[in-house]
């Protein structure tokens, strides 16, 4: 796949210079003002799909501003990286591995392959250890070091 894989040499893009001047217009942006001249704002800068609905209309954005983004998603080929994580390969080479978040959302049965090798069974057996481990908590059976029943989760992620 042909994505942009260098993010530092990302503000030297023709789409990123458009954006840091555009930036500069946006100075003196006002909400207010953008939705009194524009009766249209709430239908131009809103979503619906999958049960899911995104109003990004109250954010300093103009359609200028959404213009320029979705130029320089395609600049770095964005749907070719968003593809590429789907599939498994290496799309951040900072850790050495695929980034497989979209694995933990996969239905049981399908396949991802990295470097050959179907991980999507070992996946849906840590998921489901992690269901059994729930079960022991929510249930009182999985016991702290004082031995009373956790009632309390403090879930400590590392991003992604």
């Amino acid at each position: 796949m042909a994505y942009y894989r260098n993010p530092s040499d990302v503000t030297a893009l023709p789409a990123w210079q458009a954006l840091s001047k555009h930036r500069q217009s946006m100075q003196n942006f006002s909400m207010r003002e953008a939705f009194n001249s524009d009766p249209q704002r709430f239908s131009q800068f809103t979503l619906s799909s999958a049960g899911l609905f995104l109003d990004y209309s109250k954010n300093l954005i103009t359609t200028e501003t959404r213009d320029l983004l979705v130029s320089l998603a395609g600049e770095v080929n964005l749907k070719d990286a968003i593809k590429a994580q789907y599939e498994g390969e290496l799309v951040n080479s900072s850790e050495g591995r695929p980034a497989l978040h979209t694995a933990l959302r996969r239905p049981v049965g399908d396949k991802l392959k990295v470097n050959g090798v179907d991980v999507m069974p070992d996946v849906h057996r840590v998921l489901n250890q992690m269901t059994e481990l729930v079960g022991r908590i929510h249930d009182g059976l999985w016991r702290g070091y004082t031995e009373k029943p956790i009632t309390d989760v403090v879930n400590i992620g590392i991003g992604g």
